[in-house]
C-alpha cells in the first residue's frame, strides 16, 4: 500500500462538519503513546484539565459542557488503580481510539487504558481464540464482537453471549451517559439501529451499540469509462456486457475484487429467496419469542413494492440451522443463485477469494482494473491516494450499486438489493469484578458519546487511518467531498443476510482451503455448478453440524436451548 501524505489526510479531516448542537469537552494536549510488547500501545496518562463550571442535573453533579462528572460520582473505587484493555484491528479507527484513551485518562488518571492493536483480521481471530480459552485471565475488555464470535461461536454473537464471552447491552441503554449531558445512552442513537444490531448478532441479544454504517459497491474509473464511451450500468446484464467490453479493450481483469465479493452472492440469494423469508423468522410460540421486540414478524410477507418491509423483522438462527441440516447446499435454488454470480465472477482476479486487500486497491488506483468491488471503509483511503498521485496519473472516480435485472431469471425478483448496514461492532467482554466492569462500561459510554465519536473520526482521518462510513452517533457528519463518494454505497432496499442458505463463508477453518479452491475453480469456469455444489455440500454440512453442536440446538424452535 502506498504511503499517504499526512497533509492531505489533515485537510480531509479539516473538512469534516458537525451539527451545531455538539459541544466540545475534550481536553487539549497530552503525551504520546507508549509501546508495550510488540503490538500493545497505550495512551500516556496526564493530570485532568482544570474542572469546568458545574451545574446540577437530575440530582447529580455534571459539567455544563457534557464532560465527565466529578470523580466522586464515579461508579468505582477511584482510590484504586486498574487497567482497561481494548483489542482492535490495525488502521480501523486506531488513531482515534488511542486519542480517546489519552483523553479518558486525563479525566480518570486512576484508570489506565491500553489499546492493543492487532495487525489484521486473521491474527485478530487467532488472538480471540487464545484470549477466550481456559480462565480468560488475559482476555481484553473491549473487542470487535463479530470477530470474537467468528473465533469462538460460529459467527453468532448471540451464542457468544450465551457462553459468557460478551455482554448483552440492552440494560445499558437506559443508563445515564455522563459524557452526553446526563442523557440516557439510547438518546445518542436512532432506535431502529438497535434492532439492526440485534439482528446482526443473531436476533436475541444487543451485543454492540451502533457506531457507523458500511456498504459495498462498485468503484469505477470515470476517466476510462468516458474514454471508451461507457456509462454506469443500468442493469445486471448491462454490467456483464460492460465487463466484456473492458476485457476486449485490453483490461485483463475488468473488476478487481476480494473476499467482499461474497456480498454479491448474498444479494443474488436475497433476490431469489426473500419471498420465503417469513419461514425463517422467529414465530409466536418459539422459545425465544418476544412480542415487544418481534412484533413485525407477525403475519409477515415480503412486499416487493416496499423493499424495506423486512427492516425490523427478526430472524431465527435455529430455523435456518434446521433448514440447512435437512436440505444441505446442493439445491435447485442455489444452482440458480451461484450461476448468476459466476457470470460476473469470471471477470474477477483468478485468486479473488483470498486476494490481498492492499493489492486490489492498488490495481484500481494504478488503473490496471477499471472497476473495484469493495467496501465503504476504503473510500476515504482511495480518495486520499488518488488525490496524491502525480497530476498526469490522477483520474475521476465514483461509485454505483449492483444494478437490478433488466429481465429477472426464473425464480428471481427483478430488484437486487445491496448491503448498507451497521459496521464497527465493538462489544464488551464480561468480568466478575463489578468495580472493573463499571470502568469498562464508563469508557464505552465516553467513546459512544457525540463529542468523543466526533473526536474519534477527526483523529482517525488526520492520521490517515480508515473510517468505515458515516457515523450514526447523532451529530457527527463527514465532509461533503467524502460524503459524495459514499453516496453510491446507499442501497435501494437493504438485503438480509442470506449467506446461510447459499453456503457463502459457511465453512470451518479446517475446510477453508478446500472451500477457497472450489470457489475459484467455479468462478473461472473450470467447474460446473452441479459439480461445484456437490463438492461444497459436505463442507456446508460440517459447518452447520458445528453450529448445531455449539448452540445446543435441538432443531425445535419451540423449546429452549443451552449453548455448549
Amino acid at each position: 500500500m502506498k504511503k499517504r501524505n499526512k497533509m492531505v489526510a489533515c485537510l480531509l479531516a479539516a473538512t469534516m462538519i458537525f451539527s451545531s448542537f455538539l459541544t466540545g469537552c475534550s481536553a487539549n494536549g497530552g503525551a504520546g503513546d507508549t509501546q508495550k510488547e510488540t503490538s500493545k500501545e497505550s495512551a500516556a496518562g496526564s493530570e485532568s484539565a482544570a474542572s469546568d463550571k458545574k451545574d446540577t442535573e437530575n440530582g447529580s453533579e455534571r459539567t455544563t459542557n457534557g464532560s465527565a462528572s466529578d470523580a466522586s460520582d464515579a461508579g468505582w473505587d477511584t482510590s484504586k488503580e486498574d487497567t482497561i484493555t481494548l483489542a482492535v484491528i490495525n488502521n480501523f479507527y486506531t488513531a482515534g481510539e488511542k486519542k480517546l484513551a489519552e483523553e479518558y485518562m486525563k479525566l480518570h488518571p486512576e484508570t489506565k487504558v491500553v489499546v492493543d492493536v492487532i495487525s489484521d483480521n486473521d491474527s485478530y481471530i487467532t488472538k480471540m481464540m487464545t484470549a477466550m480459552s481456559d480462565d480468560r485471565e488475559n482476555a481484553p475488555d473491549i473487542v470487535h464482537g463479530n470477530f470474537l464470535a467468528a473465533a469462538v461461536a460460529n459467527n453468532s454473537a448471540d451464542i457468544a453471549v450465551d457462553k459468557g464471552y460478551l455482554i448483552d447491552m440492552t440494560d445499558m441503554l437506559d443508563e445515564v451517559n455522563p459524557y452526553n449531558d446526563g442523557k440516557k445512552v439510547r438518546e445518542a442513537f436512532d432506535e431502529d439501529d438497535f434492532l439492526i444490531s440485534i439482528n446482526s448478532s443473531g436476533g436475541r441479544h444487543l451485543t454492540y451499540l451502533p457506531f457507523d454504517k458500511i456498504g459495498v459497491a462498485f468503484y469505477y474509473n470515470k476517466t476510462i469509462f468516458d474514454k471508451l464511451g461507457l456509462s454506469v450500468p443500468t442493469s445486471y446484464e448491462n454490467l456483464i456486457e460492460i465487463c466484456g467490453k473492458l476485457k476486449d479493450a485490453g483490461y485483463d481483469v475488468p473488476i478487481t475484487a476480494g473476499n467482499e465479493s461474497g456480498w454479491l452472492i448474498n444479494s443474488m440469494a436475497d433476490s431469489y429467496y426473500r419471498t420465503t423469508e417469513n419461514e425463517f423468522l422467529v414465530q409466536p410460540g418459539d422459545a425465544i419469542w418476544d412480542e415487544n421486540l418481534m412484533k413485525a414478524n407477525i403475519d409477515f410477507k415480503f412486499d416487493e413494492n416496499n423493499l424495506d418491509c423486512d427492516a425490523n423483522v427478526v430472524g431465527s438462527a435455529e430455523r435456518q440451522a434446521k433448514y440447512a441440516t435437512e436440505n444441505g447446499i446442493n439445491t435447485e435454488g442455489n444452482k440458480k443463485v451461484w450461476s448468476e454470480f459466476q457470470k460476473l465472477a469470471q471477470y474477477f482476479p483468478t485468486n479473488w477469494i483470498a486476494a490481498d486487500g492492499s493489492q486490489i486497491i492498488t490495481d484500481f488506483e494504478s488503473q490496471v482494473s477499471p472497476i473495484l468491488f469493495n467496501g465503504s471503509w476504503n473510500a476515504g483511503l482511495i480518495l486520499s491516494d488518488v488525490n496524491q498521485l502525480p497530476e498526469d496519473m490522477q483520474f475521476e472516480w465514483a461509485t454505483f450499486q449492483l444494478p437490478s435485472f433488466e429481465k429477472a431469471p426464473e425464480g428471481f425478483s427483478q430488484t437486487i438489493r445491496g448491503l448498507y448496514s451497521l459496521g464497527n461492532a465493538i462489544s464488551i467482554v464480561p468480568n466478575k469484578d463489578d468495580d472493573h466492569m463499571a470502568r469498562v462500561k464508563d469508557f464505552y459510554k465516553f467513546w459512544y458519546s457525540p463529542d468523543q465519536a466526533k473526536l474519534c473520526f477527526e483523529e482517525t482521518l488526520a492520521n490517515g487511518n480508515y473510517v468505515q462510513g458515516p457515523c450514526v452517533v447523532k451529530g457527527v457528519e463527514l465532509s461533503p467531498e467524502l460524503t459524495s463518494k459514499l453516496e453510491g454505497f446507499i442501497a435501494t432496499g437493504v438485503s438480509r443476510g442470506a449467506q446461510w442458505v447459499t453456503g457463502q463463508d459457511m465453512v470451518t477453518q479446517a475446510d477453508k482451503p478446500k472451500y477457497n479452491d472450489l470457489i475459484l475453480q467455479f468462478s473461472e469456469g473450470s467447474l460446473d455448478v452441479d459439480s461445484f455444489l456437490e463438492q461444497m455440500d459436505p463442507i456446508y454440512r460440517n459447518y452447520y453440524k458445528d453450529v448445531v453442536d455449539r448452540a445446543g440446538y435441538d432443531l425445535d424452535p419451540t423449546t429452549a436451548d443451552t449453548a455448549k
